[in-house]
């Protein structure tokens, strides 16, 4: 059983932006996913849609997981594309798909984004999958682009596309969409099938970000775009300390 202390320390944490408290041993996924809604519920009321999360196997076999996860997003945490942001040495930087979808989590619409998380863990041994989860992935700001109907998008066309983030003209990132949870038409079946499981609320309008694709990026000060070729760019910049 997760303590409601811990879950208030935990929200007043993530919404200031602090150091997270130390965790006491043994929280599980399962036992995580049972008070993600209320930890949501403390930082932002109702949850502003869902995240995927652990999508590359490797790291999945890293932490002793059998699929990925998922957490909810928070409402208010959506920024527009030319935003500045300040620097945070806990901020990681990944390149994604979002898809919108209805009350039912039917799907409305794709296009690309790039999601902020950060975690900063206490201690080296609370980062278990049970506390990462717990922190909601690390859910913090993101960026959403030019989003396109889900009907008529072509969705062949992005096994051909390359998504390439640069900071102040460097290539830091070369990738595909097709990456995490093999691509967003099959990220948006698994996170709805996985939300319905663990009998998430989801919200009209609701947002999914569909995992992180290639590496996540470090947020070194500079300025930001994201090129997500046919799609679109998605730009930024985060501040010098």
């Amino acid at each position: 059983m997760i303590s409601d202390a811990l879950i208030d320390a935990l929200a007043n944490a993530i919404s200031a932006n602090t150091q997270l408290p130390e965790f006491p041993a043994g929280i599980t996924v399962a036992d995580a996913y049972q008070s993600l809604p209320e930890l949501t519920q403390r930082v932002s009321g109702m949850p502003a849609g869902i995240k995927a999360g652990v999508t590359n196997t490797d790291l999945q076999k890293l932490f002793g997981l059998e699929e990925a996860l998922i957490g909810l997003l928070y409402q208010n945490r959506e920024i527009t594309s030319g935003g500045r942001l300040p620097y945070s040495p806990h901020r990681r930087i990944e390149c994604e798909m979002a898809v919108t979808f209805d009350a039912g989590g039917n799907p409305i619409a794709v296009g690309p984004a790039i999601e902020f998380v950060s975690l900063d863990f206490a201690r080296p041994e609370d980062m278990t999958p049970g506390n990462v989860t717990l922190c909601n992935l690390g859910a913090d700001q993101f960026i959403r682009g030019d989003m396109a109907d889900w009907d008529s998008f072509d969705f062949d066309a992005l096994s051909a596309l390359e998504i390439v983030a640069t900071r102040d003209g460097e290539t830091l990132l070369t990738t595909t969409p097709m990456d995490s949870l093999g691509g967003p038409r099959s990220a948006h079946a698994w996170c709805m099938a996985k939300a319905r499981e663990l009998g998430y609320s989801l919200p009209k309008g609701g947002i999914l970000l569909a995992g992180t694709n290639g590496s996540a990026l470090t947020g070194e000060p500079g300025e930001y775009a994201i090129h997500f070729g046919h799609l679109g760019s998605i730009q930024f910049t985060i501040e010098d300390a």
